[in-house]
C-alpha cells in the first residue's frame, strides 16, 4: 500500500465514521431494550425539516437507532435498540411541541416505519413546518426604579423582527435577571405576558420584572466546622480578609461566587456555602439590609501524598508532596514538592537499562531528573480578586534528543488574575541561575557555534529572566476528557536585560492554541485543535540570534504530530558513526582533504532534535465510543498537520513544508484522564541535514563536519593535529527512506487527550 493510499484510506474512514456515528443518545427513563419479535430500529430520518439539523431533532425524541457498529459492521456486544411504538407515537408530540415553542405553530408531523433488513424498520418522520410567527413588539417594564435600565436590557437573545422563540424569550428573562441580582436586586421575579395573531403570523410580547427591594449586606455570620478531633484553626477575621465582602456593600451575586471560589481556592475547607439570610433583614428607607451568612467546614490542614508511575521517555518516577493549607495562620497553602524521573536508567539509579530502551537513545537520560521546590500561594493580593504564587526551587529537566537545563536556583513569582470564572489570566516573573547544555551538533547547525570554547561559553551558568502573561479560556464541558465547548490559550514571553536576563540570553515568544469540541451523536466527538507560535529577538526583530534551546520550539510526539516521535518534527542534525579521509586533487598539483561520509552510508549514529523559531500544527481526531466496553474503551482516527522551521538568515534546513501523518489510537479511561497507546503512519524520509562526527573528550572534544558533500578542507596546525576549516556544515546527508509499512509507524503511549 502506498503512503498516498494509505492517507487516503483513513481520511475517508474518518468521514465515514463521523455520518455513521450522529445517532443520538437514548432519552433517561426510556426503555428501547430488545424483546424477542421486537422490531430493530435500524435507521432514522427526517424530511422537511428545514430550520433546525437532523442531530437537533434526534435529541428531541426517545426512538434511537442502534449503534453504527450494529447497523454497519454488526460487531458483537454492540448496542441493539428496537421500537417501542408508544413511544414512537409520542416522539411526534415531541416534535410538535418542539416546534410550536420556537415559533411555528402551525407545523404538522407525520410518522412512518420502513422495513430495512430482516426484523428491522427504518422510522421516519415527515415535518411541514409552515410559516413562522415573527416578534413584533418586546417590551420590558418594571425597570423604572433601577439603576442603568439599558444596561441591563441590553443584547438581550431575542429581539422584534426575529423568529418568535418562547425559548429564547426564557432566555432573555435569565439574563436580565442575573443582571438584576448583580445590581443589588436578590429577590427579583419577572414573567413573560404574550398575545398571538396566528393568522397574522405576529405575537407581541411584554416581560414584567419586579425587581423588589435595592438590597444591602448587613452583618457577616461566620460558622465554622472544624475537622473531626480538630479545633478551629483559620480565624474568622483571616475569613473576612479573604472573602472580601463588607456591611454596607450592594449585594451583587457574582462577588458571592468570587467570595466562595476564593475560600475554596484555599484548599482549607472541604464545604463552603455563603447565603443572605433575608429572614433577618430589615428595611433602611427604600433599602433592604440583610446578613450574610458563611458556613464552612474545615479539611484536614496538613496532608503528604507520593506517588510514581512509568513513561516511555521517563522510564519509571516517583514523587512526593507536602501541603500546609495555613501556613503562619494566613490561609496560605505552602507546598514542598519533590519529583524525580529515569529511575532505572539514570545515575545512580541505574539499575534496570533494558527496560526504558526508548529513553536509552537520549543523550540525557544517562543521569537522574529532579525537581525539588516550595511554593507559597497566597489567598489574596491587595484586596484583588487573584491567587499570588511564589516558588523557589533547584532542578534537572531534560528534552528528548535536545537538550537538559540545570538550574542551581531558580524562583516564579505569578498572579492569577480571576475577574472572568472561564478566563484566568496569569501574569508571571521567572528568574534562574543555572545552563543548559545540547548536543554540539545543535549548537554548530543552529547558532554557529562549532569551536568548542565557543559552546563552552553558552553552556556556562547564566541568568535568564522572562516576563509572561498567560491567558486561557476554557469554555469546555470536562477538564480531563471534554465532549463540547471550546478552549483557547494565549502565551507571551519577553526576556530582557531590563528584566534583568543576561544580555546574550534575549528573546521573545508569542504561543497561541485553540481547542473545539464538536460532540456527533452517540458519545462521540469531533475535536479540532491548532497551535502556532513564532521566536523573535530582542524587540521582536525578525532574526533572534542566540535564543536558549529550552526556549525554542518543538513538535512531534503523542500530544502533537503523531506521526513522528517526540521532538522529531522539523529540521535535522545528524551524527555519523564512523567518517572517511577524502584527499582530492588540484589543478596546480597541491591536495585537498576532507572529512565526508560517503553517498552510500544511508543510517546515522544519532539523530539531534533541532526545534526551530516557527511552529504551526493542526489536528483532527474523532472520538468514537467503543462497542464494547463503552464506558472503558474510547477509539480514535486522527490525522494531524505541521512543521517546525527557522525563520531569517541562511538555513541548512530547507523551509516550511507541511507534513501530514495519519493514525488511530486506542484509549482507556482512567480517573486521571485517558491512557493512550497511538499509532501514527509517517510516509516522510527524514529531511536533508548536516552531518557531524562528535569526537571524545580524550580527543579534544572536536566536532567536524563529515556531510557527504562537505566542502570545509581540513589541514594541520603548528602541533600537526587536524584542523577543519570555518564555514557552514553542507545539509547534504539524507537517511535512507523506510520502505516497509511497519517501519513507518510510528507508536507512542501518553496519559490524557491529545489536546
Amino acid at each position: 500500500m502506498t503512503a498516498d493510499t494509505l492517507v487516503r484510506t483513513i481520511a475517508a474512514a474518518i468521514i465515514l465514521a463521523a455520518s455513521l456515528s450522529a445517532a443520538p443518545a437514548v432519552a433517561r427513563g426510556q426503555d428501547l431494550r430488545c424483546d424477542p419479535g421486537d422490531a430493530e430500529v435500524r435507521g432514522l430520518n427526517f424530511t422537511g425539516n428545514r430550520t433546525f439539523t437532523q442531530a437537533e431533532l434526534a435529541n428531541v425524541i426517545v426512538t434511537t437507532p442502534s449503534s453504527w457498529a450494529r447497523r454497519y459492521l454488526n460487531l458483537p456486544f454492540s448496542t441493539r435498540r428496537c421500537l417501542d411504538p408508544a413511544e414512537f407515537g409520542n416522539d411526534r408530540l415531541r416534535l410538535i411541541l418542539y416546534y410550536r415553542r420556537r415559533g411555528f405553530p402551525a407545523v404538522t408531523v407525520d410518522t412512518a416505519l420502513r422495513p430495512s433488513g430482516a426484523g428491522g424498520v427504518t422510522a421516519g418522520f415527515r415535518i411541514h413546518e409552515g410559516e413562522p410567527v415573527i416578534l413584533r413588539s418586546l417590551v420590558v417594564t418594571g425597570l423604572d426604579s433601577v439603576r442603568n435600565p439599558r444596561e441591563v436590557t441590553g443584547n438581550l437573545p431575542i429581539r422584534m423582527g426575529q423568529r418568535f422563540d418562547r425559548t429564547k424569550i426564557d432566555a432573555a428573562i435569565d439574563v436580565i435577571t442575573r443582571r438584576l441580582r448583580n445590581e443589588g436586586y436578590p429577590a427579583v421575579r419577572a414573567r413573560t405576558s404574550f398575545v398571538l395573531d396566528t393568522a397574522a403570523r405576529v405575537a407581541y410580547d411584554s416581560l414584567v420584572i419586579e425587581p423588589g427591594a435595592l438590597t444591602r449586606l448587613g452583618g457577616v455570620h461566620i460558622n465554622v466546622t472544624p475537622a473531626p478531633n480538630k479545633r478551629q484553626h483559620v480565624s474568622d477575621p483571616v475569613v473576612r480578609r479573604v472573602i472580601g465582602l463588607d456591611s454596607g456593600a450592594v449585594f451583587r451575586e457574582q462577588a458571592i461566587i468570587d467570595a466562595q471560589r476564593s475560600l475554596y481556592q484555599t484548599d482549607a475547607y472541604t464545604h463552603v456555602s455563603i447565603a443572605l439570610d433575608s429572614a433577618r433583614g430589615f428595611r433602611v428607607g427604600a433599602d433592604s439590609v440583610a446578613p450574610l451568612d458563611i458556613t464552612l467546614a474545615e479539611n484536614t490542614l496538613h496532608a503528604a501524598r507520593i506517588g510514581g508511575g512509568y513513561g516511555t521517555l521517563d522510564c519509571f518516577r516517583a514523587n512526593g508532596e507536602l501541603d500546609d493549607y495555613n501556613f503562619l495562620k494566613g490561609a496560605r497553602h505552602l507546598t514542598l514538592q519533590g519529583r524525580v524521573s529515569k529511575i532505572g536508567i539514570g545515575k545512580p539509579l541505574d539499575f534496570a537499562p533494558g527496560v526504558c530502551s526508548s529513553a536509552q537513545k537520549d543523550p540525557y537520560s544517562t543521569r537522574l531528573n529532579y525537581y525539588l521546590g516550595a511554593t507559597l500561594r497566597q489567598p489574596i493580593f491587595f484586596g484583588l480578586r487573584s491567587v499570588p504564587t511564589v516558588t523557589a526551587y533547584t532542578s534537572r529537566v531534560s528534552e528528548y534528543n535536545a537538550y537538559v537545563r540545570t538550574t542551581s536556583i531558580g524562583g516564579i513569582a505569578s498572579v492569577e488574575y480571576q475577574r472572568w470564572a472561564r478566563t484566568p489570566i496569569t501574569f508571571g516573573y521567572t528568574v534562574d541561575f543555572g545552563r543548559t547544555e545540547a548536543q554540539p551538533a545543535l549548537f554548530c547547525a543552529v547558532f554557529n557555534l562549532c569551536a568548542r570554547e565557543d559552546r563552552d561559553r553558552v553552556q556556562q551558568n547564566q541568568r535568564l529572566a522572562v516576563v509572561s502573561a498567560l491567558v486561557l479560556h476554557d469554555a469546555s464541558n470536562n477538564i480531563l476528557a471534554p465532549t463540547t465547548g471550546s478552549i483557547a490559550r494565549l502565551e507571551v514571553r519577553i526576556a530582557s536585560p531590563v528584566f534583568l536576563s543576561d544580555a546574550a540570553l534575549q528573546f521573545n515568544t508569542l504561543l497561541g492554541e485553540a481547542s473545539r469540541y464538536l460532540p456527533v451523536g452517540g458519545g462521540n466527538v469531533l475535536a479540532l485543535h491548532a497551535r502556532g507560535g513564532a521566536v523573535f529577538g530582542a524587540g521582536f526583530k525578525k532574526n533572534t540570534g542566540f535564543v536558549p534551546p529550552q526556549e525554542r520550539m518543538y513538535a512531534g510526539g503523542p500530544n502533537s504530530v503523531r506521526g513522528f516521535a517526540q521532538n522529531e518534527l522539523g529540521a535535522a542534525t545528524y551524527l555519523a558513526q564512523r567518517y572517511d579521509t577524502v584527499r582530492v586533487e588540484r589543478g596546480n598539483g597541491s591536495t585537498d582533504t576532507y572529512f565526508r561520509v560517503a553517498d552510500t552510508v544511508s543510517r546515522a549514529r544519532r539523530f539531534v532534535a533541532v526545534g526551530g523559531n516557527t511552529l504551526a500544527v493542526g489536528n483532527i481526531e474523532l472520538r468514537l465510543r467503543s462497542p464494547v466496553l463503552p464506558d472503558v474503551l474510547q477509539f480514535a482516527v486522527f490525522a494531524d498537520a505541521g512543521d517546525v522551521w527557522n525563520r531569517g538568515g541562511a538555513s541548512t534546513f530547507g523551509g516550511f513544508h507541511i507534513k501530514v501523518t495519519p493514525g488511530i489510537q486506542v484509549a482507556a479511561l482512567t480517573p486521571v484522564g485517558p491512557a493512550r497507546i497511538v499509532v501514527g503512519y509517517n510516509p516522510y524520509r527524514r529531511p536533508l541535514g548536516p552531518i557531524y562526527y562528535e569526537n571524545t573528550a580524550a580527543q579534544g572534544g572536536a566536532l567536524p563536519c563529515v556531510s557527504p558533500r562537505n566542502t570545509l578542507p581540513v589541514t594541520t596546525d603548528s602541533t600537526g593535529a587536524l584542523v577543519q576549516s570555518e564555514g557552514r556544515c553542507e545539509a547534504s546527508f539524507h537517511p535512507a527512506a523506510s520502505t516497509s509499512f511497519g517501519s513507518r509507524l510510528t507508536f507512542g503511549l501518553a496519559i490524557g487527550q491529545a489536546f
